[in-house]
């Protein structure tokens, strides 16, 4: 059986709104662990990611020894400070 990647999901403010993750999924080998949004309601954000843990720091995301990938939405400009801290972690990151 393979190994799922356990994603934590860092939100920045997009104006696409909340990002899809239809692309991911346990048919792709991933499992979105935890989700982190700066600005939103916990009630929309469990509708669009039932399966995840809601957190309401990055550290939680970052610090978590289990999560493999960190991606991060609707990143702005000054969001490679962010980039630079996950990268330091040793985990793995996605600007999306």
């Amino acid at each position: 059986m393979e190994r799922l990647t356990n994603v934590g999901l860092i939100e920045g403010t997009s104006p696409a709104g909340t990002f899809k993750t239809d692309t991911l999924g346990n048919r792709h080998g991933f499992h979105l662990k935890k989700v982190m949004v700066p600005n939103g309601s916990p009630e929309i954000i469990k509708l669009h990611y039932p399966q995840s843990e809601i957190v309401y720091d990055k550290r939680a995301i970052m610090e978590d020894s289990t999560i493999d990938l960190i991606v991060i939405s609707g990143a702005a400009k000054n969001d490679l400070d962010l980039v630079a801290e996950v990268l330091q972690t040793g985990k793995h990151v996605r600007l999306v």
